[in-house]
């Protein structure tokens, strides 16, 4: 009699953790738009087993009040604290972010559906071109970059430039340097593997979200200008 109540206890006891869990899981689910001490950041719960910081996919659980994640030497346990539209995150090193939720993501297959989230709406090549020519000294100068977007937080940026006067002509150009990317609102944050990091502003974007044009600097980079 005891061993069958004590079971069923158990069995209780694992449906009431279970729920629990859920709860906090759902909680959590959408965008958040997080500030720590490098800066403003984008955390993002895709589902209750994937979410997206800084452009990074990453598989989590939840075990308590923390958020377990794969580290170089294992899991490793992210404390977190949610109340309301606000999550505090404490990092396994001692550093911390500060959240407020900026809207859920809804299933589906929109521009800005948990597939791709926000970045889904920057897709493809866009370009800046520069240049200049001289009739009077016979030289010419042109330089074109380039970012690839692919939809899902990732990007590779390359370059090209060109010159000829009446020493001759000279070439040169970036193979390809791959990076990350993220798109907050208007803002978009490109972060290259070399340790560079890109700030620009939406210029145009058309009617079904998609984004085509940005700012950098005064600078425009469009789809226009990769032709």
């Amino acid at each position: 009699m005891k061993t069958h109540i004590l079971f069923g206890l158990a069995c209780w006891l694992g449906l009431v953790t279970s729920a629990a869990a859920a709860d906090k899981t759902a909680a959590l689910l959408g965008h958040w738009n997080c500030q720590g001490e490098d800066g403003a950041t984008v955390l993002e719960f895709q589902s209750r087993d994937t979410l997206v910081y800084d452009g990074e996919v990453n598989r989590y659980r939840l075990q308590g009040d923390a958020i377990m994640l794969q580290g170089m030497w294992g899991e490793e346990a992210y404390r977190f604290r949610l109340k309301n539209k606000r999550l505090e995150v404490a990092f396994p090193d001692g550093g911390r972010i500060q959240c407020t939720r900026a809207g859920k993501s809804t299933a589906g297959g929109g521009m800005g559906s948990v597939a791709g989230g926000s970045n889904a709406q920057l897709r493809g090549r866009l370009c800046r071109w520069s240049g200049s020519s001289s009739s009077y000294s016979g030289t010419s100068y042109s330089s074109t970059a380039a970012i690839e977007f692919d939809g899902r937080g990732q990007v590779m940026y390359s370059s090209e430039s060109s010159f000829s006067g009446n020493s001759g002509i000279a070439y040169g150009g970036s193979g390809g340097t791959p990076g990350t990317y993220q798109v907050n609102g208007n803002d978009v944050i490109v972060r290259l593997e070399d340790g560079s990091q890109i700030s620009a502003h939406v210029n145009m974007r058309q009617n079904d979200g998609r984004i085509t044009e940005l700012m950098v600097n005064g600078k425009l980079w469009a789809t226009g200008l990769c032709e």
